[in-house]
């Protein structure tokens, strides 16, 4: 996640020469304006470590509403955000007594006191605010706000969740202007759809190895950890197989690396999503992930489906998505690699703004019902799902692979190269 931050060389800002305030201000850090759709807001989140390059001194926060002038007071402190930034990155988190639901919003001014005691934020607001004012329209923080949806405006919009991505560094079939008739019939389709559809592509001698491998896991969703590839020989020939490569390569501009393995039987379940969110910024677009078919697909299994020509729609983003969180929510991780589980968390209120936006547009889903041997390649922008099962139990003998190209991938610098592909190197137990 790529913040705009200014924390950095802060210098403490002097209240102007003006008639005196109602209150006189304490020593103040910082004055940020803070934008935010959210209702009863919180909880904010700033990049930075304010809060520990000064463990010695008393720091307090103050948020003062624009509109109404009403104002909220909370303690300063520093954490490691576990899961909920790309990286290293600390920030500070503020929490105060929730605002009201309606009337304030969306506009917020951020304080941090340098002071003893804790301050009278109520008292000071009407100062705060004038302090504010004289510094002219800033743009707002880059923050995390949290509290939930706001009410007048209907719920969660997509737009309220999504962006359209950096267009900067695209890869070359996402690029505004192409020359469609130097293209391929695959990607044509890739740069029209945002898939490619390869029939009967994989042939039994590849895929029966692996498949009687996979029959010794007694789980339906097939092995927990996420790269079984590290350990299944099988499973790699499959993902690798020089020509899925070199049609995966030629879609995408790059070699391609493979990260990522789905293996169950079963649908997953997981409702209306783009993969790209939850990858770091600097991925843009060089992302694609495949959809074996190991046997006939049963359309009553929970077959994938898909919103063709929805990888030109804005991305979801995961500091958008994430603002409308619990305070519950934000803390919890699990599974294996104990990530945040924010992205199953959310789609409580992520699944109805997507299809809401499908039913705005008026755009067709599809179904992909395959025979042993098809695949299908998606774009990491492409908005898909696992389908909810008609029959519980029916098979979906199915194997997904998640690819990055090569080049964009410098938070997984350990990969080798087998069987005519890259793969990312990781020390997950095979279980």
């Amino acid at each position: 996640m790529t913040f705009l931050s200014r924390l950095l060389g802060r210098r403490p800002v002097a209240a102007p020469v003006a008639p005196p305030p109602v209150a006189p201000l304490p020593p103040l850090l910082i004055v940020e304006r803070v934008v935010t759709r959210v209702a009863n807001l919180e909880v904010v989140e700033v990049p930075g470590d304010i809060r520990a390059g000064r463990p010695d001194r008393k720091l307090h926060a103050l948020l003062v509403d624009e509109a109404t002038g009403l104002a909220r007071q909370g303690p300063l402190v520093s954490r490691t955000p576990d899961g909920l930034f790309e990286g290293d990155l600390r920030c500070d988190r503020v929490t105060v007594p929730p605002f009201p639901t309606t009337g304030c919003g969306p506009v917020y001014w951020l304080f941090v006191a340098e002071t003893d005691e804790a301050p009278d934020a109520q008292a000071l607001a009407p100062a705060l605010l004038a302090l504010a004012r004289t510094l002219g329209d800033r743009p707002p923080l880059g923050a995390l706000c949290y509290g939930t949806p706001p009410d007048a405006s209907g719920g969660i919009r997509f737009s309220m969740l999504s962006d359209h991505p950096d267009p900067q560094g695209l890869p070359p079939l996402d690029q505004p202007v192409v020359d469609e008739a130097a293209l391929t019939p695959e990607q044509r389709q890739w740069r029209r759809e945002g898939v490619v559809l390869l029939k009967g592509f994989l042939g039994d001698d590849l895929l029966d190895p692996y498949i009687k491998r996979r029959e010794q896991v007694d789980r339906a969703l097939g092995w927990i950890t996420p790269t079984p590839y590290m350990q299944v020989e099988e499973l790699r020939r499959i993902c690798l197989h020089p020509p899925l490569m070199v049609i995966m390569n030629s879609l995408i501009g790059e070699e391609m690396m493979l990260h990522l393995n789905l293996t169950g039987w079963a649908s997953t379940e997981r409702n209306w999503h783009q993969d790209e969110y939850l990858s770091p910024p600097f991925v843009n677009g060089w992302y694609a992930a495949v959809w074996i078919a190991l046997d006939r697909i049963d359309p009553d299994s929970g077959p994938f489906e898909y919103v063709p020509g929805s990888h030109r729609w804005p991305l979801l983003q995961g500091e958008r998505v994430r603002q409308f969180m619990t305070a519950a929510e934000r803390d919890r991780v699990t599974g294996t690699t104990g990530s945040a589980s924010w992205p199953h968390l959310t789609q409580r209120y992520v699944t109805p703004a997507i299809e809401a936006e499908i039913a705005a547009q008026g755009v067709e889903t599809r179904r992909f019902l395959g025979e042993k041997g098809d695949v299908l390649i998606w774009h990491g922008r492409l908005m898909h799902r696992g389908s909810a099962p008609n029959r519980p139990g029916v098979e979906r003998r199915s194997l997904i692979g998640h690819y990055t190209g090569v080049n964009h991938r410098p938070d997984m610098p350990n990969r080798r190269f087998d069987h005519g592909g890259h793969y990312a190197v990781f020390d997950y137990p095979l279980k």
